[in-house]
């Protein structure tokens, strides 16, 4: 009897391992571009966090089915279809940057695809939708916090300077300056950049002339960098902040050499503050693999990752995976009902309308020789 009831358990084990599904999930990052430093940094965050989490108690395991959106609206449209339609992937983690959500947000709802993006910070992106969720915080908030900063330290007047071919630049930008004049600061001027310019003379010049006494970049690393160099370069010495775009303190050193010293910029999170058990894990982890500490851009990917695994471990036991559409549904449902939820960056709740977190605090970080330095955690 007893040999009957072990070799009857033996079989129950293989039956359920040969019954054990792969289930897909994509994720599109800039990969190659002007900030594929960003993807790479994210998606080193989605695959160590994957490593620990990718069994699913009935032996399902997740595949990441990894495509490069080269930075590019055109590659990051052809990428969404090909996982969502090709690939039959249940959920999407990305894309990163604020234009490029945008541009696959109709294709998102029309194809009922569960998304998450882990830092795309301009609030149309969730707006409307019922299947793109963000894993951070809105650029509405961002602004005011840059905002706020300055202006408790009496700085008040400034120039922004912004990127129009960026949907984040131009949000973040917008939410600063409403922020800064309501609160009694004075904006001097608006400048405008594009992406991929290595030339800024010309703004310096106005902004020498004017002699702000803060400035505002809501723009990406690559032109901060060259903009940093060539502001100091002209003797203009007045604080600088930027955005989440800058988060990337190596990288802006790299392109800013000494001109990046000194500058602050808002972010989602900071690897010497771990906020959770998970989190300090994490950070422990990422060291030992890297050989570096983890970036906000890996966190919040780590963290968009967890949202889709926490959606999709609840769905096994309710939804029938072999059924795309009610598995999709199940998972879509599961994310934007997330409460609580232990991350790398904090204990996430969505709000089930707006496919937001609530109370998501932000982080004021300050480049001092290449390495970051805390300055505030600033909560909603």
């Amino acid at each position: 009897m007893k040999k009957k009831l072990v070799a009857l358990g033996l079989s129950v084990l293989v039956a359920s391992t040969l019954m054990a599904k792969e289930i897909k999930v994509g994720v599109l990052q800039p990969l190659t571009g002007p900030i594929a430093a960003f993807g790479q940094k994210t998606l080193d965050g989605i695959k160590l966090i994957h490593e620990k989490y990718n069994k699913l108690p009935n032996g399902d395991t997740i595949k990441l089915v990894v495509v490069d959106n080269q930075f590019d609206k055109i590659q990051t449209v052809n990428g969404y279809k090909r996982l969502a339609s090709g690939e039959n992937v249940v959920a999407i983690e990305g894309p990163l940057a604020s234009s490029m959500a945008l541009a696959i947000k109709r294709f998102a709802d029309n194809t009922k695809t569960p998304t998450v993006t882990q830092i795309a910070t301009n609030p149309r992106v969730t707006q409307g939708s019922k299947y793109i969720t963000r894993a951070c915080f809105t650029d509405d908030f961002q602004g005011k916090v840059a905002a706020v900063y300055a202006l408790k330290h009496n700085l008040k007047n400034a120039v922004v300077v912004f990127d129009m071919k960026q949907d984040y630049s131009v949000g973040l930008a917008k939410a600063f300056m409403n922020a800064y004049k309501k609160g009694g600061g004075k904006i001097l001027k608006t400048l405008f950049i594009n992406s991929g310019d290595k030339d800024f003379n010309a703004q310096v010049a106005q902004i020498k002339k004017l002699n702000p006494e803060f400035i505002y970049t809501p723009i990406y690393a690559p032109e901060e960098g060259l903009f940093l160099r060539q502001l100091r370069a002209a003797g203009v010495n007045a604080p600088v902040m930027g955005g989440d775009g800058i988060a990337d303190p190596g990288l802006l050193k790299k392109l800013a050499g000494k001109a990046a010293n000194g500058v602050m910029y808002t972010d989602h999170f900071d690897a010497a503050k771990a906020p959770t058990k998970l989190s300090a894990e994490f950070i422990k982890d990422f060291k030992a693999k890297y050989g570096r500490v983890p970036s906000a851009f890996a966190a919040t990917g780590a963290d968009g990752y967890l949202l889709i695994y926490n959606a999709i471990k609840k769905c096994n036991t309710k939804a029938n995976s072999n059924n795309l559409a009610q598995f999709k549904s199940c998972v879509n449902n599961a994310i934007r009902h997330t409460k609580n939820l232990e991350a790398v960056t904090g204990y996430l709740t969505i709000d089930p309308n707006t496919g937001n977190p609530i109370n998501k605090p932000a982080v004021i970080e300050k480049i001092v020789d290449g390495k970051t330095q805390f300055v505030e955690l600033v909560k909603p």
